[in-house]
């Protein structure tokens, strides 16, 4: 691979993280006056109405595999449009953007660990430590160094509801290898899973009537709307993936590492928040323990190749 190609790859997802780091900060300002439901519901809404005239017909065309993988295609439509999205934006309604890039500069790990319990591979002694470096950093940003947590802060309950939100995503990751997707074109599987993942929300948009909650953005928030369905949902989707067919997955998966930064410095630009020494020590150790583990299990599955042949 060419020096080229690897900065190609590089900015490319480092572009696919920004826009994902992006997510998180107009999330912020929106759910201040949208519920986490609707902003997810119309997000994805707008982001099938943007994408179905190019992935429909591939879907038609290909309708057989969808047949076939349904029982498996739908609950991955739920973990990862339904579930982990409207989980980060209900997130928010409690914690900060910050919190969140730390959390999900976490995601490979986590996919590491639960396709260890899974039976799909297991973490060395040294990936542990390396994976609890990591972890350690997270906590450290969470909170912002104070090592007690606090029980009273709100954050907390944000914090927790995106654990379940990144557990929903490692799983849909883990499970989303035992389908062969290559089999199928990709513009027609994300077009499937955005309309699939956003009908299940539909039913939890409504629950609002009874709560009173608004079911319809506003002209002021409409523009986020517009963005987290433009921005995140797909030009960071084929950002990414121009990043892998150019360079290759282990180079995209380390830039992943780039998202606590983002969140970071969009917290302290577009929010005007601050970002504490303890949170910039903790984002460090988040991704130093990430790239250590990711590399370790490289090295790990390529003596095991070199010793297969």
């Amino acid at each position: 691979m060419t020096v080229r190609n690897v900065l190609i790859c590089a900015g490319f997802a480092a572009l696919a993280n920004f826009f994902w780091a992006t997510n998180a900060i107009v999330g912020k300002i929106a759910v201040a006056s949208l519920p986490a439901f609707t902003l997810s519901q119309f997000r994805w809404w707008l982001a099938f109405v943007f994408i179905a005239p190019f992935g429909l017909p591939h879907i038609r065309r290909q309708w057989g595999w969808y047949r076939m993988y349904l029982p498996r295609l739908l609950p991955l439509a739920v973990l990862s449009v339904t579930l982990y999205n409207t989980l980060q934006y209900w997130a928010l309604e409690y914690t900060e953007p910050v919190n969140i890039g730390a959390m999900s500069a976490l995601m490979p790990v986590m996919i590491f660990v639960l396709s260890g319990w899974l039976g799909q591979g297991k973490l060395t002694g040294l990936q542990w430590l390396t994976a609890g470096v990591a972890v350690f950093g997270a906590y450290l940003v969470l909170t912002k160094g104070r090592f007690m947590l606090n029980f009273s802060d709100t954050g907390l309950i944000g914090d927790g509801i995106f654990v379940l939100g990144l557990l929903s995503w490692s799983l849909y990751s883990v499970v989303l290898k035992t389908v062969p997707t290559y089999e199928v074109n990709g513009l027609g599987l994300l077009t499937f899973m955005i309309g699939a993942g956003s009908l299940v929300i539909m039913p939890f948009w409504l629950s609002g009537l009874a709560t009173g909650d608004a079911l319809l953005p506003s002209m002021d928030v409409l523009w986020a709307v517009v963005y987290v369905a433009l921005f995140p949902s797909l030009v960071s989707y084929f950002s990414w993936i121009r990043a892998v067919s150019v360079g290759d997955a282990n180079i995209a998966g380390l830039m992943m590492t780039t998202a606590p930064i983002f969140n970071a410095l969009l917290t302290l630009i577009v929010l005007r928040q601050p970002v504490l020494l303890t949170q910039w020590i903790g984002i460090a150790l988040v991704i130093t323990g990430v790239v250590l583990t990711l590399n370790l299990a490289r090295r790990r599955a390529r003596a095991q190749r070199e010793n297969n042949e």
